[in-house]
C-alpha cells in the first residue's frame, strides 16, 4: 500500500505541491495574525486530499477524473461523515480531563488530550472509516456496512492507520523541536524576512502529513474495496 501511495503522489504531484504550499501559506497567515483561524481550511484540505486519493484507488484514475465523478452530491456527504467521526472521537476523549491531575499544567493536559483523541480517532477509522469512503461510489453507505467491513479487517487496519496518521505527526514534531533549538527565534518570519530553516522544516512536515493522509486513505479505500468488490452493484458503481 505504501508503494501505491507513492505512485498516486507521483501521478498527481502538482496537487501535492499545492497542498504543501497552501499549508505553508496558512501557517504564515496564522503567525502574522497571531491566531489559528486557518485550522478549518487546513482540515478541509486534508479531507479533500483523502477523498481524491480514495477515488483514485477505487476508479484507478487521476485526481482530475475523481473530481469529475464526485461532484457536490458525493463530496458534501463525505465531509459530513468525516467531521462526524472526528467529533465523536473528541466526545469520547473528553472524560480524560477527569483523570488528569490539576497540577499537570495546560500544555501537558492539551498534549495528553490530543494524543488520546487521535488514538480514539484511529480506532473509529479502523472500525467505520469506510463510512465516508462509501460516499465516493454511493454503495454500502450505512454505518452497519462500514462496521461490517471494518470488523473483518480491524487489526491490520488499525496498525496501518497508526503508522499512517500518528507516525508522521510524531516525526514532524521531533523535526520542529530539533529545528527550534537551532533557529532563534523559531518563527517562519523574522523581522519581516523569511526564516529559511523553519520554512524548509514546515515544507517537510507538510509533505509528511500529506503522505500520512494519503497512506491512510489508501488503506481505508482498500478495506472498502475488499468488502464490496465482487458484487454486481459495485461493478456498476465503479464503472
Amino acid at each position: 500500500m505504501l508503494r501505491e501511495t507513492f505512485s498516486i503522489i507521483g501521478r498527481n504531484w502538482s496537487m501535492y505541491a499545492v497542498v504543501v504550499v497552501g499549508t505553508m501559506a496558512l501557517s504564515i497567515f496564522d503567525e502574522l495574525s497571531g491566531k489559528t483561524t486557518s485550522s478549518g481550511a487546513t482540515s478541509f484540505m486534508w479531507g479533500y486530499l483523502a477523498m481524491c486519493v480514495q477515488g483514485a484507488v477505487i476508479y484507478s484514475g487521476s485526481f482530475a477524473e475523481v473530481g469529475k465523478r464526485a461532484g457536490f452530491g458525493k463530496t458534501f456527504p463525505y465531509f459530513l461523515k468525516t467531521a462526524a467521526l472526528f467529533i465523536v472521537a473528541l466526545v469520547i476523549s473528553l472524560p480524560i480531563f477527569t483523570l488528569l491531575p490539576s497540577e499537570l499544567g495546560v500544555s501537558a493536559t492539551v498534549l495528553v488530550f490530543t494524543s488520546a483523541a487521535m488514538i480514539v480517532y484511529v480506532l473509529l477509522l479502523s472500525l467505520v472509516g469506510t463510512w465516508p469512503v462509501s460516499s465516493v461510489t454511493g454503495l454500502g453507505t450505512s454505518l452497519f456496512d462500514a462496521l461490517r467491513r471494518g470488523v473483518a479487517r480491524f487489526f491490520p487496519t488499525f496498525a496501518r492507520l497508526i503508522a499512517g496518521i500518528i507516525l508522521p505527526l510524531v516525526v514532524s514534531m521531533l523535526i520542529f523541536v530539533m529545528a527550534s533549538q537551532v533557529a532563534s527565534p523559531p518563527l517562519l518570519l523574522v523581522d519581516g524576512r523569511p526564516n529559511i530553516l523553519m520554512l524548509a522544516v514546515l515544507a517537510i512536515a507538510a509533505f509528511l502529513q500529506a503522505l500520512g493522509v494519503s497512506y491512510a486513505a489508501v488503506v481505508l479505500a482498500r478495506v472498502y474495496l475488499a468488502g464490496e468488490q465482487g458484487s454486481a452493484k459495485f461493478g456498476a458503481a465503479a464503472a
